[in-house]
């Protein structure tokens, strides 16, 4: 706060009374009084604040005085003339542009003056009454101040609530891929939506309906920090400066953000910088070994890590509570090692989990635990720290174990050759326990086959001894097996006896464990037209995708004009889908096309870095399809 106004308030405005102070929080604002009257200005800087409140002030009263004296005195323009309105400093703030009025005022003081000259032989004008000189009142405590609204352009604020409601829709649209990054790729996308909401809220400065949509921002972007856990955003603390994204992102840069808007644009340049590191990372952040196999049913294995994370440190989906149930100091030695267990099968699950948002949120709250515990629990810490690269399981009990899991399928698969067409509820329920053993959810649905209608028609009671888990697993494939296409559609084939023990020849992680889910997909996708937008041609991924999911696909390579080429086409209807790659795009590029989609109603899928996986989980996010 500065009370020294005689450094900075124009001299003609201290002349009739007025009175000013200055305060810095985030931006600058400006205040000048007098009497009842209040004028309030906001910069970037205490000059811009100034020439923003000038340009409110003129004309008013005392302006038009001052014009009015000007004109009565009827001087013709000349070297002798008084000053113009073209050389008055407070004209040349109101009618220059806002870039330059930003340092039109130099900081130390600023004057405003009329000069007239002795020599010009004109009537006298109509003398103004002196204004009453009155002693400074401060404004008083507790005083309602009626403050003067910034007004924008109707389009321009328009233009601002689109940009904030598609930065929500975007938000909402990753929290699956969210969710399966590790916690500093997390920070880097967490940066770089708050710094876009931040830079709008500065540029929109007083304008509620922005600034409404900017706390929704902040609140949706909180939540999933406490849920999911990354570590401290700083960015989101309502007292943070534009310059924290530099400590943030942990890169050394000589340019330093001093807007919200330029730290924006320091996220989008030093995003793959603050990724860099000494080993090598896959598209999430993690330094997981591709070949190292899941081991068991996915589903259950998230399952039981969730039911023992919860019981210590509360519901995984929501922020947690302040204190462990238990104390850090009473918790047994077993209790960590199994928390341990856990990490290391979510670690490997975690490109065959198909329920992402709960994973992530699981991983988070036992990052929350680790911090918790301390140095009680340096493996859980090390087993949790993305870097880290588990070991592949090459040992002789891991191969017996693959190999007894073979067995096991192998048997399944003949108790559904002697099944028959018809089989008893009886014999069906017994044969899908076995299953159920065996195979994860999508596996059982793709055995099942011509019996679909008769397992859909099978209630809890047909399965002999059941327990809540095999229930809620038949509950589960009768859901799968009403998404699943009709018989006559084509069904994938699965070749269970060429299940092998070797552990080198797995599938690449960004693949999908099955194609069940990729089945449901195709058969409503198949045939329609799609535009693949992302940062250069890959036509091996737009063959995979085309032969996995039945598209035509064209492919934008993003460049500026391209996409603008491409909007026209999607507002022609030349696509029945858009698919962009937001892991590669800048966020210009996203909001130019997503608009092009919603004013043409063609569907607009974000797929993260447009793995096959990605792709597939994002259209049956899109089409309202079950995962699970």
């Amino acid at each position: 706060m500065s009370d020294d106004d005689e450094r900075w308030l124009p001299g003609l405005l201290r002349e009739h009374g007025y009175r000013g102070q200055i305060r810095q929080q985030g931006w600058f604002e400006c205040l000048v009084w007098r009497g009842d009257e209040r004028w309030l200005g906001h910069g970037v800087d205490a000059p811009a604040a100034l020439a923003h409140l000038l340009a409110q002030m003129f004309p008013s009263t005392l302006a038009r005085a001052l014009f009015d004296r000007s004109e009565a005195a009827g001087v013709p323009s000349g070297s002798d003339s008084p000053a113009s309105p073209a050389s008055n400093p407070t004209e040349k703030i109101l009618h220059a542009p806002a870039e330059a009025r930003a340092h039109a005022i130099p900081a130390t003081q600023v004057t405003v003056s009329v000069t007239t000259s002795s020599t010009l032989a004109a009537p006298e004008p109509t003398p103004v009454a002196e204004p009453e000189r009155r002693p400074f009142e401060p404004p008083r405590v507790g005083e309602r101040l009626i403050l003067p609204t910034p007004t924008y352009p109707a389009a321009a604020i328009a233009e601002a609530r689109e940009t904030l409601e598609d930065i929500l829709k975007e938000i909402a649209d990753a929290r699956p891929d969210f969710a399966l990054m590790a916690p500093r790729l997390q920070k880097v996308h967490m940066l770089g939506w708050i710094c876009r909401a931040r830079g709008l809220d500065e540029q929109y400065a007083g304008e509620h309906k922005v600034a409404i949509l900017v706390r929704r921002v902040a609140h949706e972007l909180t939540n999933i920090s406490k849920i999911m856990w990354p570590g401290s955003v700083q960015a989101l603390q309502m007292n943070a400066r534009p310059d924290c994204v530099v400590s943030e992102l942990g890169v050394k840069s000589t340019s330093i953000p001093r807007s919200w808007n330029d730290a924006s644009e320091f996220v989008q340049t030093h995003r793959e910088r603050a990724m860099h590191s000494d080993v090598p990372l896959d598209d999430y952040g993690w330094a997981d070994d591709l070949r190292r196999p899941a081991s068991g049913d996915a589903r259950q294995i998230l399952r039981d890590a969730q039911v023992a994370v919860e019981a210590l440190a509360g519901p995984a989906q929501e922020p947690p509570p302040r204190h462990i149930s238990t104390p850090p100091e009473d918790l047994g030695q077993d209790t960590i090692d199994a928390l341990v267990k856990h990490v290391q099968q979510l670690r490997a699950i975690r490109i065959h989990s198909l329920q992402p948002e709960l994973w992530g949120c699981v991983m988070g709250r036992l990052r929350w635990l680790s911090g918790r515990l301390g140095d009680r629990a340096p493996t859980l810490r090390k087993w949790l720290d993305p870097e880290f690269r588990p070991p592949v399981d090459t040992s002789r009990a891991a191969a017996a174990q693959s190999e007894q899991l073979r067995q096991r399928q192998l048997a399944v698969r003949g108790g559904r050759e002697r099944l028959g067409a018809a089989p008893a509820p009886a014999a069906l329920g017994a044969w899908l326990l076995t299953a159920f053993d065996a195979f994860n959810t999508p596996d059982v649905a793709a055995l099942v086959g011509d019996l679909r209608p008769t397992v859909l028609e099978l209630d809890d009671d047909a399965l002999p001894e059941a327990d809540r888990r095999l229930r809620r697993r038949l509950r589960d494939l009768k859901s799968h097996l009403r998404n699943a296409p009709e018989p006559d559609e084509p069904e994938l084939e699965h070749d269970y006896d060429s299940i092998k023990v070797d552990l080198t020849a797995l599938a690449p992680a960004d693949e999908p464990a099955d194609d069940s889910l990729a089945a449901l997909v195709r058969a409503r996708v198949r045939g329609k037209s799609a535009l693949f937008v992302s940062n250069r041609d890959d036509p091996d991924l737009k063959a995979k995708l085309e032969g996995q999911l039945g598209l035509e696909i064209s492919w934008c390579d993003g460049n500026p004009r391209k996409v603008q080429a491409q909007c026209e086409s999607i507002a022609r209807h030349s696509y029945d889908l858009v698919l962009i790659a937001t892991g590669f795009q800048a966020h210009t590029i996203d909001g130019i096309l997503a608009r092009a989609a919603r004013a043409g109603g063609v569907p607009y899928v974000r797929v993260f870095k447009g793995r096959p996986l990605a792709c597939v989980r994002a259209l049956a996010r899109s089409l309202g399809m079950n995962e699970a």
